[in-house]
């Protein structure tokens, strides 16, 4: 048949309802229809472009026509047109969906087969395959899809088709004239021209740069000949890779890696990423986030010579204290959106200034990509483009697929591209964020607008401990800290510096167990270094005390070996003895040690005994009192010394979810629905009553509704002489585990106060931030605040906590597949920093039994002092050049949301200091006055500080 008119019948009146909002095989039919009527060899035996008809309103004349109905057009049209329309003489190509088949069978039809630029080529010996052919009639259809694009995007940004019509029909004919005669240069030139004139067409309402981001998700079983095919392209690419696979693909697919090498040297493909894997970012302790983007660069460097500029992630990880962790890590700006389950708050502008934590801000790319395997995408990418050059100051798309699995649509759009940038330039993220114009203005996302998905899919993926995971890695933390900062005071001591364990590359550090950790050895060295005994000395033997926080502490201390109690005079604020044990209240200062013998046998008793801390089921000390239920266990009641009014009630219970709603019910809010078990005692007890150290244990059941029993369960309650904590430990034996939802369905602790008005607040990345959600998730605290009141519920990390009404808080302990059943908790009262007491109650003061008395007549001093409360220190290391000690480094956290000027002194005094990058560049120099380093830091800045000898 020779044809000659091309249509397609559309679902639509005109090009102004065109409809862009079909997905799978309704939008690749619709597509499909529209350019495969753009085949070279089609063109050339219609002698004009394509047109189209309403499917409602087909044409009239049908002899010679080729008409393509996609499945979209089905329902629109006379149940009798098809057959109408064959016997009218037209070829009528319908219930196809992909495209190559709907090219298929209209090139079919032809009569007799027009030769193709391939027949021509191999008549001449020039080819023995039609590769050529194939992709310059890929061109083809490519124009079609483009020429659509562009009409429907002229309508999107409010204006009428300007496409000149007479030449593009003109160079289109041209060009598959040339296409069927063999000419491939001549076939290029006239399409080049034909992409040009729909780029002047777009260029007429959207005179500048719109930009298109290709982004290429890399996984474990991708590394091999998809990857390497995708570099293979010209395009520029962006990769999604952690260092993780990198180091996998330099292990098993060396061939992969030289291809991604010389794709990044020859700048065709950026690297996005930077950590070395995909944890769970926002739970975890700060310096294992910042460890874990120093071993993925280290990685990035090894393999490809450079660093990764760009951030990215596939799973959620997005955080407020990401900002400046990323800037000062020198990175260019980051993807703000992930690809997972999970939270995150958008912005109105495309590209823009992410401010987190510490007013530091990077430049991010926060509009969430488009599956580049949907044709729905592709159907939809002019009214997306429309409205991104309509609202954004940099008009961006980003594309994502898996290596080899895009759509040919996708394909398409890196053929326009490689023409003339119709529809937008293909660029890299690095040159995306170091060419286009910066945002204007920053935005500061409000912490409560992030939440992660990860204890929800730990119960769906039957993953064990989705909770205490994250409790062993803030232990894990706690414990590194405490050993790496007194291996630091040894060597800066003059001490000899140990050989530590290299960490296991297999070996998840941030999501795994407790690691064993040596702090009492390096105390045990650290004691030896400020004693430095003389031969023949027999100074006497005690406990050393060291604290490797910045922040002074007050410790009970079991000191049982000793031959008598030490006196209560320095360090030492109250001692006693019950049961044959010896207990002392030491304050330790930060960064410092204190020294504790057995006292003089000349200490006089007190004339009136002093009062003790525990009584019935009673708990006292200078600043609260804490009362215990009698029948269920519970605490009843936290009263302060000076407002007088409970502040505070606390139990255990397990919430089960109420019936879920019929169809037709009211809706109602689950907490109304919910059911929690209660608390029923079988003893209180004593075992503590001394004056510096109060101790009660209470034991019982909990029951359902019914006094069935759910679990059973041991609760320790402590408290120190002039401490403003009451540390709570709790141990379940539970019959009855939670099921389901882990967000509906726990055991928790269960906490309720009276004010209504009361803000809660919680941290993030180590500092205070208030928030009103009902999910909140902080790994060190949650306080409530009033005017006249403060009172912190440390978590120990346990990261997920629910609020339930106005007044009431379940920090959850065990949800199903939970195997922790013991659990440290606390509450603090009137701390002006609770992150103190939260950092202490993971891993306090390191006690080192049987060291000598240190040198000199003081048995406490300090090492390092830093004289802000609100700042903390979150590493200290030794300064070297080629293993000489020159002085020392430290990173130090404002917690409290108030900068202002710290001063951090030394042992010893200082020649030069800096304040430096995660890489090690200044950034600027700081003033030294003896012992003393000046700094200035900003509302939740975290630092890092470099000081010689």
């Amino acid at each position: 048949m020779k044809f000659e008119e091309l249509i397609v019948l559309l679902p639509c009146h005109s090009l102004e309802d065109f409809p862009t909002h079909y997905e799978g095989a309704a939008a690749e039919g619709l597509l499909a229809a529209w350019s495969a009527l753009w085949h070279p060899a089609l063109l050339a035996a219609a002698n004009r472009v394509p047109t189209w008809f309403r499917a409602d309103g087909p044409p009239d004349v049908l002899a010679n026509r080729l008409i393509l109905v996609p499945e979209a057009s089905e329902s629109l049209l006379r149940a009798d047109w098809p057959e109408l329309a064959v016997a009218g003489g037209a070829c009528v190509v319908r219930n196809i969906t992909r495209r190559e088949d709907m090219v298929a069978a209209a090139l079919a039809a032809l009569d007799p087969p027009e030769p193709t630029i391939a027949d021509a080529k191999v008549a001449e010996g020039k080819i023995a395959e039609d590769k050529a052919a194939e992709d310059l009639a890929a061109d083809f259809l490519a124009l079609g899809y483009c020429y659509l694009a562009v009409e429907l995007l002229t309508r999107q940004m409010r204006y009428m088709s300007n496409v000149d019509e007479v030449q593009l029909q003109n160079e289109v004919l041209a060009g598959a004239k040339a296409y069927l005669a063999g000419d491939e240069a001549a076939t290029r030139t006239h399409l080049t021209n034909c992409f040009e004139v729909l780029r002047e067409a777009r260029d007429r309402f959207y005179p500048v740069d719109c930009y298109l981001i290709d982004l290429t998700l890399v996984a474990a079983s991708t590394l091999g000949p998809r990857l390497r095919h995708e570099l293979a392209g010209d395009v520029p690419q962006n990769f999604l890779i952690t260092g993780e696979l990198l180091a996998k693909i330099a292990a098993q697919e060396p061939a992969t890696l030289e291809a991604l090498h010389l794709a990044v040297d020859h700048g065709r493909a950026c690297l996005v990423g930077g950590p070395w894997r995909e944890s769970e970012l926002p739970l975890l302790p700060i310096e294992a986030v910042l460890a874990d983007f120093q071993r993925g660069a280290r990685t990035f460097r090894e393999l490809l010579g450079q660093p990764p500029t760009v951030f990215g992630r596939r799973r959620f990880g997005l955080s407020p204290v990401l900002p400046q962790i990323l800037s000062r890590l020198g990175y260019l700006g980051a993807l703000h959106f992930t690809l997972d389950d999970g939270r995150f708050p958008t912005s109105p502008q495309c590209k823009t200034g992410w401010e987190g934590l510490g007013s530091i801000a990077i430049d991010t790319l926060g509009r969430p990509p488009l599956d580049a395997n949907a044709p729905g995408s592709f159907l939809a990418l002019s009214r997306l483009l429309g409205e991104s050059m309509d609202r954004d100051h940099v008009a961006t798309v980003v594309l994502a697929h898996w290596p080899g699995q895009a759509s040919h649509y996708y394909d398409d759009l890196r053929r326009i591209a490689s023409y003339a940038p119709v529809l937008g330039k293909f660029m890299t993220l690095s040159d995306y964020f170091s060419n286009t114009t910066r945002p204007g203005e920053l935005t500061r996302f409000k912490n409560e607008k992030y939440r992660s998905p990860y204890l929800r899919q730990t119960v769906d993926r039957q993953e064990p401990d989705g909770i205490s995971r994250f409790i062993d890695a803030h232990v894990r933390q706690a414990n590194e800290y405490a050993g790496q900062t007194l291996e630091a005071l040894v060597e800066l001591l003059g001490g000899k510096r140990s050989n530590p364990k290299e960490p296991d590359p297999s070996e998840d550090r941030n999501c795994g167990k407790v690691a064993p950790s040596q702090p009492i050895e390096a105390a045990q060295r650290l004691a030896a270094l400020l004693t430095k005994p003389q031969a023949g000395d027999t100074a006497p033997t005690g406990y050393l005390l060291v604290n490797p926080h910045s922040f002074a502490r007050r410790v009970a201390v079991d000191v049982s070996a000793l031959a008598r109690l030490p006196d209560c005079e320095g360090p030492v604020l109250s001692v006693q003895e019950s049961g044959g044990h010896k207990a002392a209240v030491v304050d330790v200062p930060g960064m410092a040690f204190a020294w504790i013998g057995s006292g003089s046998r000349s200490t006089p008793k007190p004339k009136k005994p002093p009062r003790p801390l525990a009584a019935g089921n009673v708990l006292e000390n200078e600043h609260m009192k804490v009362s215990l239920n009698s029948e269920s266990g519970a605490i009843q009641s936290i009263h302060d010394n000076v407002q007088r009014y409970n502040r505070l009630s606390a139990q255990l219970a397990l919430r089960q979810p109420g019936p879920k709603p019929r169809p037709g019910d009211v809706w109602r809010d689950p907490d109304e629905t919910a059911t929690y078990s209660v608390m029923a005692a079988d003893g209180i007890e004593v075992t503590q009553a001394g004056p510096s150290l109060g101790e009660i244990v209470s034991r019982g059941r909990l029951l359902d509704q019914q006094g069935q029993r759910l679990a059973g369960f041991t609760q320790r309650f402590r408290l120190v002489r002039g401490s403003r904590v009451l540390e709570w430990d709790v141990e379940l034996d539970i019959e009855r585990s939670p099921q389901g939802d882990p967000w509906e369905s726990y055991y928790a602790a269960r906490l309720a106060w009276r004010d209504d008005f009361a803000e809660l607040w919680h941290d993030v990345g180590m500092t205070s931030q208030q928030s009103e959600a009902r999910r909140i998730e902080a790994p060190h605290f949650v306080e409530l605040r009033t005017d006249k009141i403060r009172t912190a519920i440390l978590v120990g990390g346990s990261c997920f906590h629910r609020r339930s009404g106005e007044r009431m808080l379940d920090s959850l302990l065990v949800v199903q597949g939970e195997t922790r059943r013991y659990f440290r908790l606390g509450i603090s009262v009137d701390a002006l920093h609770p992150i103190q007491a939260a950092l202490d109650l993971l891993g306090g003061v390191v006690v080192a039994p049987n060291s000598p008395r240190p040198a000199g007549t003081s048995a406490s001093n300090w090492l390092f002092h830093v004289d802000a409360k609100h700042v903390v220190a979150t590493h200290w290391e030794p300064l070297r050049v080629d293993d000489r000690v020159l002085g020392f480094r430290a990173r130090l956290m404002e917690t409290a949301g108030r900068g202002g000027r710290v001063r951090l002194r030394a042992f010893r005094s200082i020649s030069t200091a800096r304040q430096v990058d995660f890489q090690g560049q200044t950034l600027v120099e700081l003033p030294v006055d003896g012992d003393c380093v000046t700094i200035d830091i900003a509302a939740c800045e975290w630092v890092e500080v470099e000081a010689t000898w």
